[in-house]
């Protein structure tokens, strides 16, 4: 993977761990996800007047990526209400570049190293045993962290190869977040009730725009990314966003680091060095 691509991802990979932790901190994450949410739209809509359509042949993908995502995003948040972050992240993080792998070589033909197998490998590996020592997941949240999983897997596929179709990835997303926000802002209002979070916005507004701003930029940055590298490299470079929510997790939310999550933590840097030699 060129060096460039590899610290885009890796800053991406940060700016994601930190918007999942917000989303996570707050004492009701749908009301966080609505901060957040309802300052998309606007940023998104902006882009789009400003940058060229996607090129026809990926609004099929737009279409796609705008049902997988409101999914993916209703079940982390709901995972996020019930568990701690380093307990699920790992687990919807981790196994989701297996599967992007298999996909991509299988599907897309994708051109992949024995390096990058092993790569991608490691990595995920790394990450899903950060999880192994936790007990505390239930079986309503079992379901929706796999539904997490598989959501990360779809989406992933579908805006790798849409954001490649489009000719503009930065356009193909805005277009994405703009109408899966609007619906999802509208959702949480239904859900919620309109004055909680009228009033969450009102007193964590910063918060809320950082987040979205974020989170815009660091996706964007992945789907451009994917645009100059096979896509499981990138997804499972993305996934080591679970460093920085090991960290962000012990200095800021009072979860615990183990002997065993710093070695977990090591495996994931040695897959991250692989997939930089890719």
């Amino acid at each position: 993977m060129d060096f460039y691509v590899f610290l885009v991802v890796l800053s991406a990979a940060l700016m994601h761990a930190t918007w999942n932790s917000i989303i996570q901190s707050s004492s009701n994450s749908f009301l966080e996800s609505f901060n957040f949410a309802i300052w998309k739209v606007p940023l998104t809509l902006i882009l789009i007047v400003l940058l060229p359509l996607p090129h026809p042949d990926s609004w099929p993908y737009i279409a796609a990526s705008i049902v997988v995502h409101f999914i993916y995003t209703y079940s982390f948040v709901y995972t996020y209400t019930r568990n701690e972050l380093s307990t699920v992240y790992p687990i919807f993080r981790g196994t989701p570049p297996l599967i992007i792998l298999l996909l991509s070589y299988f599907i897309l033909k994708e051109n992949i190293s024995s390096t990058g197998w092993l790569a991608v490998i490691v990595t995920s590996l790394g990450i899903i045993s950060m999880s192994f020592m936790s007990n505390k997941i239930n079986f309503k949240s079992s379901i929706s962290i796999i539904t997490v999983a598989f959501a990360i897997v779809a989406y992933s596929m579908i805006d790798g190869m849409g954001a490649r179709l489009s000719m503009q990835s930065f356009s193909y997303l805005a277009w994405v977040f703009f109408i899966h926000w609007s619906i999802y802002s509208f959702f949480v209002i239904y859900q919620q009730g309109y004055k909680p979070c009228i009033d969450h916005v009102k007193n964590n507004y910063l918060k809320g725009i950082f987040a979205a701003s974020i989170s815009f930029l660091g996706y964007s940055l992945i789907l451009w990314a994917m645009t100059k590298a096979p896509i499981p490299y990138v997804a499972a470079l993305r996934e080591t966003s679970i460093i920085f929510v090991g960290i962000i997790g012990y200095l800021f939310l009072s979860e615990k680091m183990t002997i065993y999550k710093i070695l977990s933590i090591l495996t994931i840097v040695i897959g991250a060095i692989l997939l930089r030699l890719a």
